[in-house]
């Protein structure tokens, strides 16, 4: 399955936001500390990320083989901004680490490291893809 259009993705972003959304308010937050919530909402936005990155595609890219490992989007500069929204809340996330008590700074320091890998992973994909443009 490849998502193509831009309502498609726009459906997959906000509809799978909007599940894991209403499955931490009402059903992980109710039957697990916040330390295995956030462990749990955490590997769930990877997954969520991971799904989306291999299954979306661009109007000149392949549909038929699966994406480089590397290959974060379409074009670098969806790329750029996409990380770089990541590398702030990544940012807002550690001051929020910083600003806690050590016994509540956990959660804002797990969304700092899933925030910044992500971020550096589209950065990453996104100057490869501009290298990639500039070759011969």
């Amino acid at each position: 399955m490849r998502i193509v259009s831009i309502t498609g993705k726009v459906i997959y972003i906000v509809g799978v936001y909007a599940l894991l959304l209403i499955l931490n308010v009402f059903l992980f937050q109710r039957l697990v500390n916040s330390t295995i919530d956030v462990v749990i909402v955490a590997i769930l936005n990877v997954a969520y990320i991971v799904i989306g990155v291999r299954t979306f595609r661009g109007a000149d890219e392949n549909r038929e083989d699966p994406r480089v490992w590397w290959r974060a989007t379409a074009r670098p500069a969806a790329g750029f901004w996409i990380g770089s929204g990541l590398v702030v809340a990544a940012g807002i996330a550690l001051l929020g680490a910083l600003a806690s008590k050590p016994d509540d700074a956990f959660v804002p320091a797990v969304a700092c490291l899933v925030y910044a890998a992500f971020g550096a992973f589209y950065l990453h994909s996104s100057y490869r893809l501009r290298i990639l443009d500039v070759a011969p």
